[in-house]
């Protein structure tokens, strides 16, 4: 289920999705766009185009990597990352994958992750969860997570052996996120990297879908699986503002 979501007052044709009650968090910047027109202005309209975008080349794993905001000198291949630094957005583009966004704002880190199938399947949402704990001692019940527009499982049919995969690695069981159709089925990222959020220690009412489906959606936002590579993408921030 989708839960309440905030949306920034812009034009119809593009405009951000924020996270109900992450204003809580004093300089906490983060949103997730709808269809970019291109991403200057998408960072303009966000009010934040003076910090600075850190993105990935995004590669379908599940390495995530530290941004240091004085050390960055290239755009490594990775498809997740995570920051204390201040001034800096982590961003995530998509095109129905999950784009999670990740906060531990006693420990003032926040992580953007890129998550397909792939990556899901490799976990790359626990693998987060369990670097902020190994790094940082951030315990499991202090993160905050919203998972981002993607498509759904009403839309996303793969393979029998993705999906079965998935549920085997994963113990999904009769979980609706894999609903078997023969040789294929539909699959819902979202409703995975919630269930791996939950069995690692997040606390469900910490964890939040913003936003709909992206196949069905095709009004305000791009889907790879029903557009093809001509599709645009979604472009999801978080980050922390120096307020001194």
């Amino acid at each position: 289920m989708t839960l309440p979501f905030l949306v920034s007052h812009f034009p119809m044709t593009h405009y951000w999705l924020q996270t109900q009650g992450w204003d809580r968090f004093p300089g906490l910047v983060h949103g997730f766009s709808s269809r970019l027109p291109d991403r200057s202005l998408s960072l303009s309209r966000l009010g934040v185009d003076r910090l600075t975008l850190r993105t990935v080349r995004q590669v379908h794993g599940d390495e995530i990597i530290v941004v240091d905001r004085s050390s960055w000198t290239a755009q490594p291949e990775a498809d997740g990352m995570i920051t204390a630094d201040t001034d800096v957005l982590l961003g995530i583009v998509s095109a129905d994958c999950v784009p999670v966004l990740i906060v531990a704002p006693q420990h003032g880190l926040v992580a953007s992750l890129h998550a397909g199938w792939r990556g899901t399947l490799k976990g790359i949402s626990v693998r987060a969860v369990e670097k902020l704990k190994t790094n940082w001692n951030v315990p499991p019940t202090s993160l905050w997570v919203a998972l981002g527009p993607a498509i759904g499982g009403c839309c996303y049919e793969v393979g029998a052996e993705v999906g079965e995969a998935m549920a085997q690695r994963w113990n999904l069981g009769d979980s609706v996120a894999w609903q078997p159709r023969g040789e294929k089925g539909l699959l819902d990222l979202r409703t995975v990297n919630l269930a791996q959020l939950i069995a690692v220690g997040v606390l469900r009412n910490r964890i939040q879908l913003v936003g709909p489906c992206t196949f069905c959606d095709s009004e305000r936002f791009a889907s790879y699986r029903r557009e093809g590579s001509a599709a645009s993408r979604q472009l999801s921030v978080i980050g922390w503002r120096d307020e001194a």
